[in-house]
């Protein structure tokens, strides 16, 4: 019989506890990765959902947010082969959020 460790199944998950994107606003993080998703709430941005894979505080933590502006600038990272990298994350009214 085999060993479950012997099938080398992997599965493409983000490790860490949820967090509020607020708890890092103005702080440095440090970015891993990222994947986008269809958002549960279709009717918001452009109805995609943000799956940051960061590291905060020397803890990973994952960040679940609609910020298209995040979005379109993780995309423009990976084509750049950039990640991990470090970045602030600020928040801009009436409600968003970018890297700086």
């Amino acid at each position: 019989m085999k060993n479950f460790s012997d099938l080398n199944i992997q599965i493409d998950q983000f490790n860490g506890k949820k967090i509020e994107i607020d708890e890092v606003v103005g702080h440095t993080i440090e970015v891993l990765d990222f994947k986008i998703e269809p958002s549960k709430y279709q009717d918001k941005g452009n109805s995609k959902c943000l799956v940051l894979q960061i590291r905060y505080d020397n803890r990973d933590r994952v960040i679940f947010t609609g910020s298209v502006i995040l979005q379109q600038q993780c995309q423009k990272v990976r084509e750049m082969n950039g990640f991990p990298f470090r970045a602030t994350i600020e928040a801009i009214k009436p409600r968003g959020y970018k890297f700086i």
